[in-house]
């Protein structure tokens, strides 16, 4: 009897399965421009990165990346066009010689359509040092940082921190600052990394300070809201249209996502070596 009554269950259960297909509309397609100039504190050189790709729907399952945009950044000096590299999958050159002075104008052309931005390099102060600290967190497996820097009036008040990598994907966590009790003083804050995934495949952590400007600094803050993490890549596109700071020329309704920032950075490599005695016990 228990037998009889297992197989009008499962027959029952199985008459009950429907595939149902979600039409979704999607028609606001629209362009992701991912892009970034940076300099080494200690360089004069600077290195020019773009991403381009198309927005997607939810569903979608196609390739989005852009691979025959004409992309170029505008010095004094003339134009640089950036070559795209298929293993990156992304358009890049490097600048020969960056100053403070300049406006670095950036160009995307695609599919009869031109998006522009202009920037100019933003200074960091640099950091003086990074060591592992002391206090306990409620999760037994982090373990604090504590970075030192110096911000003097002069230089600029907001920055990006980008901590990685981790995990198995080498993802980072990233921290936006502005200095307002900071400005003109040496300060250290800390921060707390889950060491399991930290040091899962490395043996040191690295440790980025980027310059940003005001408008870059409230883009990330409505990003990371959105994201509810501080995780992933900051300045590509979010879940809700966010206007960054490129426009587009030809149609300007039609705006891209993403931004554009031309900054300086520092950065500091902390060993596993360098904790004290037990922490990874």
């Amino acid at each position: 009897m228990k037998k009889y009554f297992l197989y009008i269950l499962i027959l029952f259960f199985s008459s009950c399965e429907k595939v149902i297909t979600i039409e979704t509309d999607y028609s606001d397609e629209r362009i992701v421009l991912d892009a970034s100039i940076f300099k080494n504190i200690n360089e004069n050189f600077a290195t020019a990165i773009v991403k381009v790709n198309k927005t997607a729907p939810y569903f979608g399952e196609n390739n989005t990346i852009i691979e025959n945009a004409n992309v170029y950044i505008k010095t004094k000096n003339g134009n640089i066009d950036l070559n795209y590299n298929n293993k990156y999958e992304y358009y890049t050159n490097t600048i020969d010689h960056i100053s403070f002075e300049e406006d670095y104008e950036f160009f995307v052309e695609f599919e009869e359509e031109n998006y522009y931005s202009s920037e100019k390099l933003i200074k960091v102060s640099g950091i003086e040092s990074v060591k592992f600290g002391d206090r306990k967190s409620l999760n037994n497996d982090e373990v604090e940082l504590l970075i030192t820097f110096t911000d003097p009036k002069e230089i600029g008040d907001f920055n990006l921190w980008k901590f990685g990598p981790k995990g198995e994907a080498n993802t980072y966590d990233y921290l936006v600052s502005r200095d307002l009790y900071t400005n003109g003083n040496q300060f250290t804050f800390s921060f707390f990394i889950d060491k399991t995934k930290y040091f899962k495949n490395d043996e040191f952590v690295y440790i980025e300070m980027t310059g940003l400007t005001e408008e870059g600094f409230n883009y990330l803050n409505i990003l990371t809201a959105q994201a509810g993490a501080q995780n992933g890549r900051p300045f590509s596109s979010a879940s809700a249209i966010i206007r960054g700071n490129i426009t587009n020329l030809s149609n300007p309704e039609k705006f891209p996502l993403g931004f554009y920032r031309v900054s300086e950075f520092d950065y500091f490599r902390l060993s596993k070596e360098d904790a004290p005695d037990g922490l990874f016990d």
